[in-house]
């Protein structure tokens, strides 16, 4: 998140908030000097009429101290025929309460409520002791207006209504016994029952608020007048929290508490109903920021992904582009070994080739470094033997060690699986760079490779050691020598020579495979490192993944079409096969290795993968497509990509085997040797 979005955002929410503030106080202001006229009828206690004293009663009171604090001038109208059509003639601009109905009215603005009607049904105890909850024939005296008789013939279906001319004549016609009940709201029973009409005087009535019938109430007006009235209700808000509408309550109600509880509850609504939309403008507010971060987050991982297929590319070009080379120069200098009988230029050849393995030794550690790095490095599950890795390794380093006098051994203790599943690639490339540093710097003793495993049936933890007696490692610089290009020291540099990636590289692969690399030393006494995997025993028929180099291994009469754009190449590998006693059939590219393999009978194909014109995949699955027993001949990639998913592409083009550049004899014979010749492979 950039540094400058939260002030950014602050910047705007306080923006946001003085221009509500500035835009509140304006519309509150805005009709200061303005007349209106407002009606009232007969309705005690909310407002009253008489020619003497004019408009009177809670409603009045409350309109027009929000007036006052409005700054408009409130005209009094008394109107005989009611509200709708005293608004709808024009007769005056508002009516202080009425029934709140939402669309309704369409010619009509209503504000938010600030009041509410609870109804009740009265009765003579003398007449009638309950009020039944089926009004199906009893008679229910309703005031003669549209919203009250609306509502009692919904609520009361089977009753016989009897609307009466005001408020005052309902509750009389029910003591005159023109009807059973009266159906009044609670303030006007309220009033009542302090000021009875003559017919009630005597009568021991009853009510019951009927709280399932409650109606909320607004400020009722003309369209174009609606946002005055809207400054009204505001004022009311205002009223009801510095106390001014609960004195008004009280002078006017008997009951006002319960009122009051009533408008505090609308009040209260209201306030919920603001913090609401604060909480939403702020949510809204927050969620736009969320949004712009995770536009932001995506465009960067998108960057980041296109920057690791990027990376993976070029690294697989690098690989490629330095392999096919290298490939070509340690292919001449085998040749060339078996060919000269000169000590002293066999002694030039063999430094040719051993300077050629130290720069693919750079090489590979660079591109591990920079795949690991950048999370690109994968590991493969194949089966392998533990075993033979050991002896493998082992063979390897003896040549080494001999010359330098130190004994290197191999010890494999326990009851150690003939097969495991886990990348064996990758567990050698740790063991070899653990028993190179430890010859390198051994000068004179023992190297010793070990091998234990512990626990059995399906999963098992294989521990590798290598112990040296060389020169150690002072405890305080044993956790630097794990960092990247980190060595002991500068003399050691000079001295063995070497990246300091290697320990760096190797700790992170036995990590990758849930491991830990460890180390023991003393200055003087050796070394002694170890790490352990925990990997499934893979069951006794599985093929393992790497074949093992069998020295002298020969491939008289097999017949080979190599395929490779690069002239060197071609000439490196028809030398080593035909050293081996195959016969070598050469084709440039896959569209030369397809019209080859339509016209005549191979037994293995070795197979360039990246290649003008048709690339080895493509050249694999047109073969593959073949009728015939050529569909089935076996294909080998010979290839500079060594990385997964050149193995993986090669595999689901339909190739047989994988052999990484540059490629050693005894590897190319192996490999070749184990696959079935000609005869097996027909249909």
């Amino acid at each position: 998140m950039p540094v400058w979005a939260v002030p950014l955002a602050a910047a705007m929410l306080i923006a946001a908030g003085g221009f509500w503030s500035w835009r509140e106080y304006g519309r509150a202001n805005q009709f200061r000097g303005v007349s209106v006229r407002i009606g009232v009828d007969h309705n005690p206690p909310n407002y009253d009429w008489s020619e003497q004293k004019g408009a009177s009663g809670f409603a009045v009171d409350v309109m027009n101290e929000a007036a006052r604090r409005a700054g408009v001038t409130l005209q009094w109208v008394y109107c005989v025929r009611g509200s709708r059509v005293a608004l709808e003639s024009h007769e005056i601009e508002l009516w202080p309460t009425g029934f709140y109905r939402p669309g309704e009215y369409p010619a009509l603005h209503q504000t938010r409520p600030w009041s509410q009607d609870q109804h009740a049904f009265v009765w003579d105890r003398e007449r009638r002791a309950e009020v039944p909850e089926r009004l199906e024939g009893v008679g229910v005296a309703v005031v003669n207006r549209m919203a009250p008789l609306a509502l009692a013939r919904q609520m009361f279906p089977g009753a016989r209504i009897v609307p009466a001319p005001s408020r005052r004549d309902v509750l009389q016609t029910m003591c005159a016994g023109a009807a059973d009940v009266a159906f009044m709201d609670m303030r006007t029973v309220e009033g009542m029952l302090l000021d009875r009409p003559d017919q009630c005087r005597d009568k021991v009535l009853h009510v019951k608020p009927q709280p399932e019938l409650t109606d909320p109430t607004s400020i009722f007006a003309w369209k174009d007048q609606g946002p005055l009235a809207d400054v009204l209700r505001d004022r009311i808000d205002d009223m009801v929290a510095d106390g001014t509408l609960m004195r008004y309550a009280d002078r006017w109600f008997s009951f006002s508490s319960s009122d009051v509880r009533q408008v505090l509850g609308l009040q209260e609504q209201t306030r919920q109903l603001r913090w609401l939309a604060g909480v939403c403008v702020v949510m809204g507010v927050a969620i736009g920021l969320m949004t712009w971060l995770i536009l932001k987050l995506r465009s960067a991982r998108a960057g980041a992904d296109r920057a690791r297929q990027l990376q993976a590319e070029f690294l697989a070009n690098v690989s490629h582009e330095i392999r096919t080379p290298m490939n070509g120069v340690l292919g001449t200098a085998d040749l060339l070994l078996e060919t000269v009988d000169n000590a002293e230029m066999r002694e030039q050849v063999e430094t040719i080739r051993e300077s050629a393995y130290g720069q693919l030794e750079l090489l590979n550690q660079i591109l591990d470094q920079s795949k690991i790095d950048s999370g690109l490095l994968l590991l493969e599950t194949t089966p392998f033997s533990p075993r033979k890795l050991v002896e493998q390794v082992e063979k390897t380093f003896l040549p080494m060690a001999r010359r330098k006098g130190v004994e290197l051994r191999a010890v494999v203790t326990g009851e150690v699986p003939g097969l495991v599943q886990g990348d064996g690639l990758r567990i050698r490339q740790v063991l070899t760079n653990l028993v190179n540093n430890a010859i390198k710097f051994t000068k004179e003793g023992s190297v010793e490779i070990g091998l234990r495993a512990e626990g059995s049936g399906a999963l098992v933890t294989l521990w590798f050691t290598v112990i040296d007696t060389g020169i150690g490692i002072p405890r305080e610089l044993q956790g630097s020598i794990f960092e990247k290009f980190r060595q002991v020291d500068a003399s050691t540099t000079r001295k063995y020579g070497g990246t300091g990636l290697g320990l760096s590289i190797s700790r992170q692969l036995v990590r990758l495979m849930g491991g830990e690399l460890t180390l023991e030393s003393e200055p003087g006494q050796g070394s002694r490192f170890g790490f352990q995997v925990q990997l499934p025993v893979a069951r006794s028929g599985a093929a393992e993944a790497s074949v093992a180099p069998v020295k002298g291994q020969m491939l008289t009469g097999l017949v080979v079409l190599v395929v490779e754009d690069n002239v060197v190449n071609q000439k490196v590998a028809a030398g080593l096969l035909k050293r081996l006693g195959a016969t070598v059939e050469l084709a440039a590219n896959g569209v030369e290795a397809v019209t080859k393999c339509r016209e005549k009978e191979y037994d293995v194909v070795l197979m360039d993968c990246h290649m003008p014109e048709m690339d080895g995949y493509a050249a694999t699955m047109e073969i593959r497509k073949m009728d015939g027993a050529v569909r089935h001949l076996p294909i080998v990639a010979l290839t500079a990509g060594v990385s997964g998913e050149e193995r993986l592409k090669a595999m689901q083009a339909g190739m047989d085997g994988f052999l990484a550049k540059p490629v050693n004899r005894e590897e190319l014979a192996s490999t070749l040797a184990a696959l079935p010749r000609r005869d097996v492979a027909a249909e």
